[in-house]
């Protein structure tokens, strides 16, 4: 009789595109709720650094929390890969936007920024899950 292997799983998973996908719904809430301050006047022009500040740290941290299905998965991996989904998914949709973005490194910046917190995100969600085991 033949003993059967364990199947391991590539870098990418589809809960990781979910957790991405997430992130960018989480971002335009986020922008479209300024925007509307803005419009109405009831925010000044000054919210526009921190609001977004803010939605750089909180929108790829909610891609690695989401992305982490549970506490035995690789965390780290899986929340830098999220991370990194969130970025270029912003940064295409930028491109579609615009027409044409030029690389710079202030993109590679937030790509480091986006890696970085998805990671903590995940490492979140993954001491929630442990906690939740004992």
């Amino acid at each position: 009789m033949k003993k059967r292997t364990r199947r391991t799983k590539g870098i990418f998973t589809w809960r990781q595109l979910t957790g991405a996908l997430l992130g960018c719904g989480i971002a335009l809430l986020g922008m479209l709720i300024l925007s509307l301050l803005l419009f109405w006047d009831k925010a000044g022009e000054g919210a526009i650094g921190p609001v977004n500040g803010m939605l750089k740290v909180l929108c790829p941290f909610a891609a690695g929390f989401f992305a982490l299905r549970k506490a035995s998965e690789r965390t780290a991996l899986t929340g830098a890969v999220a991370g990194a989904l969130y970025e270029v998914l912003l940064i295409a949709g930028l491109c579609l936007c615009l027409g044409d973005v030029s690389p710079s490194w202030a993109l590679v910046g937030d790509l480091i920024i986006c890696i970085a917190t998805g990671i903590a995100g995940a490492m979140v969600k993954g001491l929630l899950l442990d906690r939740q085991k004992k």
